[in-house]
């Protein structure tokens, strides 16, 4: 497991295979809705979810002490279990990278979106070259796309190719980027951080919708 704090936001990681001591029972504890989430999971997915929930639950009884953590997962476009995870007064944004599972967790006045990916993932430029007509991203752009999208809330509904990313030049924000989204009026900033070795990963910060 590895961490990191950037403005106010704790972002951790750690491999699903190391797991230990978490399983259903506790997603259960966690909420209904996490459990049936978690039940047409098999194979990595299943052990990459449970690791994640098992994270989020660690920091958030290091934060406020609760031995109790429950979240919501309600999608708010059609009702079902698998939207973000919620909880009480915190944003929180979870990504799979392959053999990582990265979790970011922040006030909740603060849209957070967090995206990791393994640099000697196979074929992926290629995958992500086909959603762009020209000038695809390089690995680390396209992190700070997805984590944009995810902190806008509304995910790969909005186009990757309509995104657009520019280097903040005011020196209070050394590394950090202006990701513009169509349909929104306000900037979302991203950065990409120096998280867990082998992989990159970029938070980004908005205002909630």
């Amino acid at each position: 497991m590895g961490e990191l704090t950037w403005q106010g936001v704790t972002v951790a990681w750690t491999n699903p295979s190391r797991l230990e001591g978490f399983d259903a029972t506790d997603v259960l504890a966690m909420g209904r809705g996490q459990h049936d989430r978690l039940l047409p999971l098999d194979g990595a997915k299943r052990q990459g979810f449970l690791a994640g929930r098992a994270l989020i639950r660690d920091l958030l009884r290091r934060d406020d002490g609760e031995s109790i953590v429950t979240l919501d997962s309600t999608c708010e476009r059609c009702g079902a279990p698998h939207g973000r995870p919620r909880a009480p007064g915190l944003s929180l944004s979870v990504s799979h990278g392959d053999d990582l599972v990265a979790v970011a967790v922040g006030p909740a006045s603060a849209s957070l979106g967090v995206d990791v990916e393994p640099l000697a993932h196979a074929g992926r430029l290629a995958e992500i070259a086909t959603l762009f007509p020209a000038d695809a991203p390089d690995l680390a752009a396209w992190t700070r796309i997805e984590a944009a999208v995810k902190a806008d809330g509304r995910g790969f509904a909005i186009d990757p190719a309509e995104v657009t990313l520019r280097v903040r030049s005011d020196a209070s924000a050394p590394g950090v980027w202006s990701t513009v989204l169509p349909d929104r009026s306000d900037p979302i900033d991203v950065v990409t951080l120096a998280g867990p070795p082998g992989h990159v990963l970029s938070l980004a910060i908005g205002s909630p919708r």
